[in-house]
């Protein structure tokens, strides 16, 4: 029925908020034989934790993905060493991370954040260990409850997230949790009704991709059209190009 990307920009984007209340009794899930956990040490893998997310198609550019660490880790740098976590493989190649990070949301004082595992190493079961590694993590550090943000996008990372145990919170936004619902039919989620496919998915996004699908094969894009912008950014085998659009999204013009 969907032809999408674990992360799919022509989704409608709706942010989905879960919770996790209860970190006792939760099923184990071992990393499996070739792969070990890491915690962060250094600044110099800030480019380990960029080429992770610009796999999974999060960003498509190494400034907005270095810019975005910058921003949002700012002076908390020092206690990453035991909060933002990676998965090697046995050459010690990074492929996957999270971080786990303090925020206080309602009664839930820590979030998940930036969880992500490279686009050649999905499928190996790599989420749940690394979810329960975080949850192991929170427990040490005496949190005893979890919320995490996600969105429509990643609508697999979100299925990964209840299959886990993770329980939806900001059910008053229904839309999100129907194109959810309509794209995993999830029985955690039978309060919330299917929607039809066509409004799934955003009108401009489509065109763009369509557009790009002339010129590009493989490729992951993300488009800024907030305060009047038109800038569309591409990565395709790891070459990086930026568009502008016009005509919501059905005549695009390479910048670089």
């Amino acid at each position: 029925m969907y032809n999408i990307k674990t992360f799919e920009p022509t989704i409608k984007y709706y942010d989905l908020v879960m919770t996790l209340d209860n970190l006792n009794n939760i099923n184990e899930y071992p990393l499996h034989e070739g792969f070990y956990f890491k915690f962060w040490n250094d600044c110099k893998e800030i480019k380990d934790w960029i080429d992770i997310h610009i796999s999974t198609g999060e960003f498509n550019q190494y400034k907005e993905a270095t810019d975005t660490f910058k921003n949002f880790y700012g002076d908390s740098l020092p206690k990453l060493n035991r909060r933002l976590i990676f998965i090697c493989d046995k050459t010690g190649n990074k492929v996957a991370t999270a971080t786990l990070s303090p925020h206080i949301e309602g009664d839930y004082k820590v979030v998940i954040d930036w969880f992500a595992i490279k686009k050649e190493f999905q499928g190996k079961k790599l989420s749940k260990p690394l979810l329960y590694k975080v949850v192991q993590i929170a427990k040490e550090l005496g949190y005893d409850k979890i919320l995490l943000h996600t969105q429509t996008n990643s609508w697999l990372a979100a299925k990964i997230y209840i299959d886990f145990g993770f329980m939806p919170y900001n059910i008053n936004k229904k839309e999100g949790w129907e194109i959810l619902q309509t794209l995993i039919n999830h029985t955690k989620l039978k309060i919330f009704n299917t929607i039809a496919e066509s409004d799934i998915y955003d009108e401009l996004m489509l065109n763009i991709k369509n557009q790009l699908s002339k010129i590009y094969q493989n490729f992951n894009f993300n488009v800024w059209y907030i305060n009047g912008r038109n800038d569309i950014y591409l990565n395709s085998d790891n070459n990086f190009y930026e568009y502008k659009f016009y005509d919501n999204g059905n005549k695009i013009v390479k910048i670089k």
